[in-house]
């Protein structure tokens, strides 16, 4: 009898160690490879189940294999709640994961829970941080990593669960948090289980600051690969041999996008209709056709003017070191907008109602017109809708560009009520992915002048990155005395400027109350297709933008039905004390006198920054004589003259009895319209006397 109990002890005590053995060697329950996958479905290596992927996606080179690019807003891959794998006492879930941006707000890596009342969540935040929650006896218990996800690099990470242990995090085989915990798991089994998508739309983090307050839906951005789920917990040792063992590459497998301004350098002065590409991901979410977009390109300098669908056709200036820079445009508040919320072509996520075209591109100059409706983020409504028409706000804006990189914006708004209020300009620094403001923006960032050339500069001091908080910026603009010009100081040889009417000008200064950085940072806007106008920046992952300052200026030109205002704005290597002659050559131009009885002038035109002549009669040209009255109170920077009605006919040009050749400073461009053609030309050429010009027709 004791011979056989001791037979009997040792096959149990075999048994035991066998099946301890099996248990610590138990593979996955769950495990997505795509290595294989083709199409709209991927496999379970494990149970053989094809799974649906939804949204837009592809395939790539995943950290072991190809991966599953997911593309920020409509990728997922679902699992039917009758196929998912049976968790209770203890699981893990582990993946490979190279994040391109950080989430909105939590999203799952693996998701099959309940209103936080059943089921498990692993996922990542928006700040990067890995996190697994779990509804342990009625419980929701949650714990998050303390170090964050690397950009654009493969990390391994994994959430374990054991019923006497807690939960815990690991992140490329290191515990990164931890939560101890007793208790079992109250399963979510009659819900789908979702890989990368929120299963309900969230309100992008911090959702404190978000105006107006709509929740939106989003994905990862990213790529995922070896996506494992264990009904068991596994141990560090695993998890490290798991992360040591897969040799995923090395360094950033996701490049950084670039914000489109077309072929790098200078090019032939002109306007290009285009199709700018950003990101396959992004460009594979729009309804994108040949000639999109607009770029007006300079001879000498790299720097550009921008119509881009992804800033919504707003105008952005591209500095000589790919930093953008914008200007605004039309903004309103109140009726037809979201309650929080306002009414501008910055919401109009699909540009529904934002269009542009070529006027004019000749050697001479450019015309660009913008055309926008000041629009809600839901696109249904616009700005003060007229209840007797359905029509709301709308906008219209002509940019006349010459070759020194300085453009009038002539914005005519065509509201319903001119009495409400609107914003005209708003100084806009636009951040590159990757790029904090502070990587754009010197601290002084902002100098005001006039045009006595008295400036002052403004400072912003600096803060540390990261700490969420009340940025260091100027307190109000104060100085100098009836301003006319600002001029901002970008980390770039090429500085964005303004000019305005120093009759009744006010520059103020945009406030926030908090900033992860030294500058304000918002990323609802360029490129984002989420619903919202106001959305913090948590970090430098997204295309962003900063706000630096308001000008309040008088307006143009008030009919029945519009208002207008003109303003000048570019590029410039000056400083701002010296774009005084610049300011002076718009605001107070040279008188003009004709000599041809042919000819009469019809005065200058700020709204073109040009002189204007027109011939009394269509017909075969005539020689045209003029006299420019520069002075120093009112001097020529780089005249434009337009001869309305000139024709076809070439011209020869002299200057103070002197022939001239045509050429890079002495332009000319025909703009043929209906009723005849003009001739535009433009001289690059600075002077504080009188300057003669004759025109003679010729072959």
């Amino acid at each position: 009898m004791m011979h056989r109990a001791i037979v009997i002890f040792f096959w149990a005590s075999t048994m035991l160690l066998a099946s301890a053995a099996f248990a610590q060697d138990a593979g996955p329950v769950a495990r997505w490879s795509f290595d294989n996958a083709r199409g709209p479905s991927v496999r379970d290596a494990v149970s053989g189940s094809e799974d649906k992927v939804e949204g837009f996606y592809k395939y790539v080179p995943g950290a072991s294999g190809n991966g599953l690019r997911f593309d920020g807003y409509t990728t997922s891959v679902v699992r039917k709640a009758k196929d998912t794998p049976r968790l209770r006492h203890a699981f893990t879930v582990e993946a490979w994961i190279a994040l391109s941006v950080y989430p909105w707000n939590w999203a799952p890596i693996v998701d099959q829970e309940k209103d936080q009342q059943a089921g498990y969540f692993f996922g990542v935040d928006a700040l990067g941080h890995v996190g697994l929650q779990v509804d342990i006896d009625g419980t929701w218990c949650s714990v998050t990593s303390n170090v964050q996800l690397p950009l654009k690099k493969w990390a391994h990470v994994a959430g374990t669960f054991d019923e006497t242990g807690g939960l815990a995090l690991y992140m490329d085989g290191k515990e990164v948090g931890r939560l101890a915990v007793r208790g079992t798991m109250l399963p979510a089994e009659m819900l789908d289980l979702v890989i990368g998508r929120v299963r309900e739309p969230l309100p992008p983090y911090p959702s404190i600051t978000i105006s107006p307050w709509y929740p939106v839906w989003y994905s990862l951005d990213g790529i995922l690969d070896e996506v494992a789920i264990y009904d068991r917990s596994l141990t560090a040792d695993e998890l490290q041999s798991a992360y040591a063992s897969a040799h995923a590459p090395a360094g950033e497998v996701i490049p950084w996008p670039v914000l489109p301004s077309g072929p790098s350098g200078a090019g032939p002065f002109g306007a290009y209709y285009c199709t700018l590409k950003y990101e396959d991901t992004w460009d594979r979410l729009r309804r994108i056709g040949p000639d999109s977009d607009i770029v007006v390109r300079f001879d000498d300098t790299p720097i550009r003017l921008v119509f881009w669908q992804g800033t919504t056709y707003i105008p952005t200036w591209v500095t000589d070191n790919g930093t953008w820079f914008t200007d605004e445009f039309l903004e309103t508040f109140n009726a037809g907008c979201p309650e929080g919320g306002d009414c501008e072509p910055m919401s109009d996520k699909q540009d529904r109602y934002s269009h542009v075209n070529i006027v004019e591109s000749s050697d001479a100059r450019v015309v660009v017109h913008w055309r926008y409706a000041l629009a809600e983020v839901e696109h249904s409504l616009g700005a003060h809708p007229d209840p007797l028409t359905g029509w709301f706000d709308w906008a219209d804006e002509y940019w006349t560009v010459y070759p020194d990189g300085v453009a009038v914006r002539r914005q005519v708004l065509r509201p319903t009520d001119q009495t409400m209020p609107y914003e005209w300009q708003e100084t806009i620094v636009i951040n590159q992915p990757g790029r904090r403001p502070d990587d754009n923006i010197n601290p002084d960032a902002l100098t005001i002048g006039n045009l006595q050339g008295e400036t002052a500069t403004y400072t912003w001091q600096p803060k540390p990155s990261g700490v969420y908080g009340q940025p260091n910026e100027p307190n109000e603009i104060d100085k100098p005395d009836h301003p006319s010009i600002q001029w901002v100081n970008l980390k770039s040889s090429w500085k964005p400027f303004e000019i305005v009417s120093p009759a009744h000008s006010k520059f103020r200064l945009y406030k926030i109350s908090k900033s992860y950085f030294s500058f304000g940072c918002w990323n609802h806007w360029p490129v984002s297709q989420i619903t919202s106008s106001t959305r913090h920046c948590v970090a430098a992952d997204r295309a962003s933008h900063s706000s630096l300052s308001h000008i309040y200026w008088e307006n143009y030109e008030t009919t029945e039905n519009s208002i207008s205002k003109l303003l000048m704005d570019g590029l410039t290597t000056k400083s701002a004390a010296e774009l005084v002659p610049l300011a002076k050559s718009w605001l107070s131009p040279p008188q003009v006198e004709v000599e041809s009885a042919a000819y009469h002038s019809e005065g200058y035109d700020p709204a073109q920054r040009a002189f204007v002549v027109s011939r009394e009669n269509a017909g075969n040209p005539s020689a045209l004589t003029l006299t420019l009255r520069a002075s120093s109170s009112s001097p020529l920077v780089n005249p434009a003259i337009v001869i309305r009605n000139w024709g076809d006919a070439a011209a020869h040009l002299q200057i103070d009895g002197k022939t001239v050749e045509w050429g890079k400073d002495i332009r000319r461009g025909y703009i043929k319209k209906i009723d005849g053609d003009d001739l535009v030309v433009w001289l690059r050429q600075t002077s504080a006397s009188p300057l003669r010009i004759a025109l003679t027709p010729g072959r």
